[in-house]
């Protein structure tokens, strides 16, 4: 598989996060008249300006997918309240990716016509035939695509989601337009991050489409499009069964997305709720595949007791006003309660150590890929035929 390009680490880590996301807030605030900016803020922290080519051409795509909002109409006197409803519904959880698919082999990067580095265009989305969905969120649904016989996961907001839904209820049709901008900032947000975290447990993003805030059937019409490899649920009840071997493939594969996470390309991210439902199985590995609640902003507190877990003190201080740490040690909790203590059961000393080192969370993810590679290294060892 053929790595994008990565961005130069000359510049800040934040910076690439921050500054396309500032570019979204910067437009929806001035059509919203700001009353929607409290929220936003929450997203966009700092002003910054784009110091690369990459930065500078996502800033003239995000300009462009979404310079039409300013023709929206300019009646905003209940909108602030309208939108709060939109907000409340922020978390997504994707639904059933549904059963093994067979029928298509999964697109990777390098199948890609012409530049094997190369993300799909509006046009090459255009071409893409959707066969059936997939899954469901609160703010976007997941379909089949075929691409040249190839098979590619979708993902676009429709008038069906549950964000869009409620927000219909409570405005007039005439302006049900305005229902699609926050679900369309969230799936804007998931391309962005999925442009610059690269890690073989992450989905590969395989291209784009920002040409409008329109919805439709036709992907050649539609506003935001985007389209990532295609995957399979991941299920923990099925992996537990597996045997100790391939069980500790997952838990190592799992330990090096939680490590990378904590020291990310745009600092460490926190994975606000962390479900198996954001997991797929794409070519015998598991990937995360739902970023949009993906945040590097830890959380804010005045004295230690604010950066517990679970009314727990797991060793974050809270310093200069944020708990520096905290994201690494949630994303470790989530991770073994949903995932990780079902498939570390095993027989054995280091087994059970690490059990409770992970129950407490007193273990980092780089201390827990180390040792989940000793024990598949013994394992190996074990199987392997004895010279004599």
């Amino acid at each position: 598989m053929v790595r994008h390009r990565r961005l130069h680490h000359g510049h800040k880590r934040k910076l690439s996060f921050i500054i396309p996301l500032l570019l979204v807030y910067v437009l929806v605030s001035a059509f919203l008249d700001l009353t929607y900016s409290g929220y936003m803020l929450n997203h966009v922290k700092r002003i910054a300006t784009p110091t690369t080519t990459e930065e500078t051409n996502m800033t003239k795509l995000l300009w462009e997918g979404l310079s039409r909002l300013d023709q929206l109409d300019q009646q905003r006197t209940n909108l602030s309240e309208e939108l709060k409803n939109i907000a409340k519904l922020a978390n997504v959880s994707e639904e059933a990716i549904g059963p093994w698919i067979s029928q298509l082999q999964p697109m990777r990067i390098a199948d890609t016509p012409g530049n094997e580095t190369a993300l799909l265009t509006c046009q090459d989305i255009a071409e893409i035939r959707i066969s059936h969905p997939m899954g469901r969120g609160v703010t976007k649904v997941v379909e089949l695509g075929n691409y040249r016989g190839s098979g590619v996961a979708v993902k676009r907001v429709l008038s069906t989601v549950k964000d869009v839904k409620e927000c219909t209820k409570s405005i007039e049709r005439g302006r049900w337009n305005k229902c699609f901008i926050f679900p369309n900032y969230k799936l804007l947000k998931e391309i962005l991050l999925l442009q610059q975290l690269k890690h073989s447990n992450i989905v590969q993003l395989l291209g784009y489409c920002v040409q409008s805030e329109e919805t439709g059937e036709n992907l050649a019409d539609h506003g935001v499009v985007s389209v990532t490899e295609m995957g399979t649920k991941f299920h923990v009840g099925r992996a537990r069964k597996m045997d100790w071997k391939m069980r500790l493939k997952i838990a190592i594969d799992l330990a090096s997305l939680l490590d990378y996470l904590e020291h990310s390309p745009i600092d460490s991210l926190l994975m606000a709720d962390f479900k198996v439902e954001q997991f797929v199985w794409v070519g015998g590995k598991v990937k995360l595949t739902d970023l949009d609640d993906v945040s590097n902003v830890e959380r804010k507190c005045t004295v230690d007791s604010d950066c517990r877990i679970d009314r727990r003190d797991v060793g974050v201080p809270c310093a200069n006003g944020s708990c520096q740490g905290l994201n690494a040690k949630h994303n470790m909790n989530g991770a073994y309660k949903t995932v990780l203590r079902h498939l570390l059961v095993h027989a054995g000393t280091e087994e059970t150590t690490l059990r409770e080192e992970l129950r407490s969370m007193s273990i980092s993810a780089a201390s827990l890929h180390s040792r989940l590679l000793q024990l598949l290294d013994k394992e190996l060892t074990l199987d392997s035929p004895t010279k004599t």
